[in-house]
């Protein structure tokens, strides 16, 4: 009658319980390689983000790498369309570089919003909106200075102005940043809220 040498004495008692470890460490191998995925960002999950945004020639015109992450809901408006759009799918801890055009950012140049008007009525109203707190500076690198405003509706309006004479004045009343190709380093900080 043969044996079976897995059965037999203590090298087949040391068989089975290598054969046995082996199986276990298969499991556990199994069981490790299915870790939870990750989700991306979702429409509706509240978000904190750093950026940097610059214009097509790498002129930096704003960031917040060395501040307080910008925290929003996405697909609520809250921040310009293509910048909604670039964060769906992203993960915690990843980054990514899109360009957004004037479409999806601050629209297109609009000449009808340049005007040549006298130089009182432009003070008179400054004059107006800083009385009422509700006027502020700004300043963007290559495209110059001028003033922005809440307007009654909850709108931003801005008004820059150019070829200034005694009593005149060319106002442009375009956002600032209409009409450019702007390009944007976003790095995913956290999903706060998990949207519904």
């Amino acid at each position: 009658m043969k044996t079976n040498p897995l059965t037999t004495g203590s090298r087949g008692s040391v068989l089975w319980l290598t054969a046995a470890l082996l199986i276990c460490y298969a499991f556990l191998l199994v069981a490790g390689c299915s870790a939870p995925v990750q989700e991306g960002v979702k429409t509706n999950d509240t978000i904190k983000v750093r950026y940097t945004a610059s214009f097509q020639d790498g002129m930096i015109f704003d960031t917040n790498v060395n501040s307080t992450p910008l925290e929003f809901t996405v697909g609520r408006g809250q921040v310009i369309s293509g910048f909604d759009e670039a964060v769906i799918g992203m993960t915690p801890g990843t980054t990514k570089i899109v360009t957004i055009p004037p479409e999806k950012g601050y629209g297109l140049y609009n000449k009808s919003l340049v005007f040549r008007v006298n130089q009182a009525e432009v003070n008179e109203f400054l004059q107006d909106q800083e009385s009422m707190g509700n006027l502020l500076g700004f300043q963007y690198p290559g495209i110059g200075s001028g003033y922005r405003w809440i307007n009654s509706d909850g709108s931003t309006g801005y008004m820059r102005f150019s070829n200034a004479t005694d009593t005149m004045v060319t106002v442009d009343l375009n956002n600032p940043l209409a009409g450019q190709d702007m390009v944007f380093e976003i790095t995913l900080v956290e999903i706060v809220h998990p949207g519904t």
